[in-house]
């Protein structure tokens, strides 16, 4: 068991209810406890994944209630307990439409994983490392649309993605933090003496580090630079071979540590199939031989699953499985403000656990201490 606080073996967890009551490396069950031996599995904390637009087939930019249950119903197959709503939309009127959605749904009883809030991926962000976001999503900063965006996630929205050095970008990050939303960087071409008053004022995540946004150079350091400088500032790696090389990804644990890194699957909604297609401002983005792309080649979100993620940083040697677990699980928790409930083991936390196998295949998943998946 990997708490991932503390390694255990052998290990048991007893379960009250929705919550972990006992950690331990064996625990006496109370009387008409019901038991589960997973003999040789490893017991781990549900996966968080802050940054997610579907998976299974099913998009969460949807109006239909019904298309997010699904969603959550499919996810912990892949060990995820919880998640955050990525939203953008073709307009802003469409992603505010989503935003309702989501927020509805934010917090219901599902039989699945947990929508803990939203993510806005934008509108205020820097056209020239806009990847595949809409062209017409991209708007310039304005507080009037900041509050329409706002009202529309109904006091769900959880994190919200800025490039600062956009004319009124500070003023944002500033706005959002007002609403206890957390301020991520992102989609931007910004500057490290930009980036840097970002943080300074109180921007606190990078959204998917060195994709979308200005290379490291080494007179010209950017966001990368300060981030890393930056106190307690965390950063998103989308470690599924296609997005990074696994060198940069070991590079970046290495510099910040796992206990400042959220690994994402930025996962869409063919993600997790061996092929689909799904719309992007227009146009139809396709999943193939493992990559989704646009027409013209420029990667469309991810086609890997959070476990699939946490077997590339093992497998890559760019973390241990608890340094590991520490990336998919407590950090991204603590991003999407639940770390006093998500994303570890241990007494008062929600029952949200992943048996994983030998080689790290999800064998089952409870979900606030119910069994919603297990693997044939």
């Amino acid at each position: 068991m990997v708490t991932p606080d503390v390694e255990l073996a052998p290990g048991a967890v007893l379960v009250e209810g929705d919550r972990i009551t006992q950690v331990d490396g064996a625990i006496e069950a109370p009387q008409g406890a019901e038991l589960h031996d997973l003999g040789e599995a490893t017991l781990a904390p549900g996966f968080v994944d802050i940054h997610v637009h579907g998976g299974g087939g099913f998009a969460l930019a949807t109006t239909n209630d019904a298309e997010i249950r699904a969603y959550c119903e499919w996810a912990p197959r892949a060990g995820v307990t919880s998640f955050l709503a990525s939203i953008f939309g073709d307009t802003a009127a469409q992603a505010m439409t989503f935003a309702r959605a989501a927020s509805g749904m934010t917090g219901a009883q599902v039989e699945g994983a947990e929508l803990l809030g939203i993510h806005l991926e934008g509108p205020f962000l820097n056209a020239t490392r806009r990847g595949a976001l809409p062209p017409g999503w991209l708007l310039p900063p304005d507080r009037r649309m900041l509050d329409g965006l706002l009202q529309s996630a109904g006091g769900k929205l959880r994190v919200m993605t800025i490039a600062p050095e956009v004319g009124g970008g500070m003023q944002v990050v500033r706005g959002v933090l007002e609403h206890a939303v957390r301020a991520a960087v992102g989609h931007t071409d910004v500057a490290y003496e930009d980036a840097a008053r970002a943080f300074a004022a109180g921007a606190s995540h990078v959204t998917h580090l060195f994709n979308g946004m200005r290379p490291f150079h080494h007179r010209d350091p950017g966001l990368l630079a300060a981030a890393l400088q930056a106190t307690g500032v965390t950063v998103e790696l989308i470690a599924d071979g296609v997005h990074l090389h696994p060198a940069t990804v070991a590079m970046v644990v290495k510099l910040f540590g796992p206990e400042r890194v959220a690994l994402i699957s930025d996962a869409v909604p063919p993600a997790g199939l061996e092929s689909g297609s799904f719309p992007v401002g227009g146009q139809e983005a396709r999943l193939e031989n493992g990559r989704v792309t646009l027409p013209d080649g420029t990667i469309a979100g991810g086609a890997a699953t959070m476990d699939e993620v946490l077997r590339n940083v093992t497998a890559w040697g760019a973390a241990g499985l608890k340094q590991a677990l520490c990336m998919t699980s407590t950090v991204p928790a603590e991003v999407a403000g639940a770390g006093e409930r998500k994303g570890r083991l241990a007494p008062g936390y929600d029952a949200d656990i992943v048996a994983l196998t030998a080689d790290l295949r999800v064998a089952q998943t409870w979900a606030r201490g119910d069994l919603v998946y297990e693997a044939d």
